[in-house]
């Protein structure tokens, strides 16, 4: 375990460090969870066993080395990433734009029998739900959301494929980070309203931040694939590029993406972030949400973790039913 946790050190330590920000806000570890342990215990939810380790075979060593540096180059990155959905821009469009209208996304929406599933799915469940009265069309669901519900519930809707790619290997890892990236964006929305920043910004932020992570499984699954040999891929062929490389590749899709700078710095400030840094507000939302849906992950079905994760709210600063919340999102998922 000891070897673990050094190795774990010296992959969230190595690169550069994010722009030091000296009028920011320091980031504070709670007192009952590490930023180190939380992302090992994280990783150990999504992948299993990590003491489960094979080591790496001569092929699967050189897919590891194709697929950083293909994503490290632009033009074969495009093809690995899905584009932003359309729709997209246009919501975040509609937040400056006091003649935006529900009823234009209604017409998108219905338009598109898959989308309207997916939204009627989402507007069902439990947290945009919480009365439990049946939403039946994309009308009625805009008079339940209004505009900026509908905004959340679309921009889900849209982003899920995008992130719950399926695999050949640890198959359920696409349902289990779209899982966390959705929690992680309701967080962020809870945080941001309480920190007075944009809300939907924060929950846009909270679904795309591990954008980086869904990425790279998808690459090494499909070249491991291809390229199989008689020794089933484990833990080593997936984490370590992961670990190093995610919040980078995350930021840099964001880049590419063109989405609003505010969520590209937010995601810069996550790389190698430590204890003690200083970052920009959507950047320390994004840390607490995410820190915050990481610790809700390990703990939910360890009892006798569930007083250490609470105190790590407390120590945030963060809303004493957020847990709650996420559990109404996990209800259905």
């Amino acid at each position: 375990m000891a070897g673990l946790l050094s190795r774990f050190r010296s992959v969230f330590r190595s690169g550069n460090s994010s722009p030091t920000i000296t009028d920011g806000i320091e980031v504070v570890q709670p007192s009952t969870f590490s930023i180190l342990t939380t992302q090992y215990g994280f990783y150990e939810t999504i992948l299993g066993n990590i003491d489960d380790n094979k080591p790496l075979t001569v092929p699967q060593k050189l897919v590891l080395s194709v697929v950083e540096k293909a994503l490290s180059e632009k033009a074969k990155r495009i093809k690995a990433v899905p584009r932003l959905p359309s729709i997209i821009p246009k919501l975040l469009q509609s937040l400056r734009d006091p003649k935006s209208s529900a009823n234009d996304y209604v017409k998108i929406i219905n338009k598109d029998p898959a989308l309207s599933t997916a939204v009627l799915k989402l507007a069902n469940s439990v947290y945009f739900n919480p009365t439990a009265k049946k939403v039946n069309s994309i009308e009625m669901a805009v008079v339940k959301l209004g505009i900026d519900g509908l905004r959340s519930v679309l921009s889900a809707a849209v982003l899920q494929p995008v992130i719950q790619r399926k695999s050949y290997y640890y198959s359920e890892f696409g349902h289990k980070l779209w899982q966390h990236s959705l929690c992680c964006a309701v967080a962020c929305e809870i945080i941001a309203k309480h920190r007075g920043l944009e809300p939907f910004k924060g929950y846009l932020l909270g679904l795309v931040h591990d954008i980086g992570k869904i990425t790279i499984f998808s690459e090494l699954s499909s070249q491991l694939e291809l390229n199989k040999g008689s020794e089933q891929p484990g833990y080593a062929a997936f984490a370590p590029l992961m670990q190093s490389s995610s919040e980078t590749l995350s930021h840099t899709i964001a880049m590419d993406w063109g989405l609003p700078e505010e969520i590209c710095t937010a995601l810069q400030q996550q790389i190698n972030l430590t204890a003690g840094q200083y970052v920009g507000p959507y950047a320390h939302v994004l840390y607490q949400a995410n820190m915050a849906c990481e610790i809700y992950a390990i703990t939910k079905h360890d009892e006798q973790q569930q007083t250490a994760a609470e105190q790590a709210l407390t120590d945030m600063a963060l809303p004493g039913d957020l847990f709650k919340h996420l559990d109404s999102i996990n209800i259905e998922l």
